[in-house]
């Protein structure tokens, strides 16, 4: 188990010690998605959290009933795959890499990248 904490804010330019990052990709073409986990794993990225996750407006339309009307509005597909994954800014970068030159824009996941300042429980 390894336990970090962050540096002062602008003592090192780094957040985390060890240039950790939270990788958060949020896919909504699932047919791009196998390909993306190739990717990922290509890049160095072995360790990730996948979850399903339902749209807005799957709520809305299924569980809402007074915003039935709305339905016509609504995509019937509303649901995604999160992908979370504590990494290194530089495995980040290269996954943003990826992204921008192998990925059309419509199909490309959300994604971003959230600072880590505190660890605890990851195997180096």
């Amino acid at each position: 188990m390894s336990d970090t904490t962050a540096p002062a804010a602008g003592s090192s330019g780094a957040l985390s010690p060890d240039g950790r990052v939270l990788l958060v990709l949020i896919a909504t073409d699932h047919a791009m998605f196998d390909d993306l986990i190739t990717a990922l794993l290509d890049i160095g990225l072995t360790g990730a959290t996948v979850l399903e996750s339902r749209g807005m407006g799957s709520i809305l339309r299924e569980e809402m009933p007074i915003f039935a009307g709305l339905a016509a509005l609504i995509p019937e597909h509303t649901g995604s795959r999160v992908l979370l994954s504590v990494t290194t800014r530089d495995q980040a970068d290269r996954v943003f890499g990826y992204m921008e030159t192998e990925l059309k824009a419509a199909n490309r996941p959300i994604a971003l990248t959230v600072p880590i300042e505190k660890t605890s429980g990851l195997l180096r």
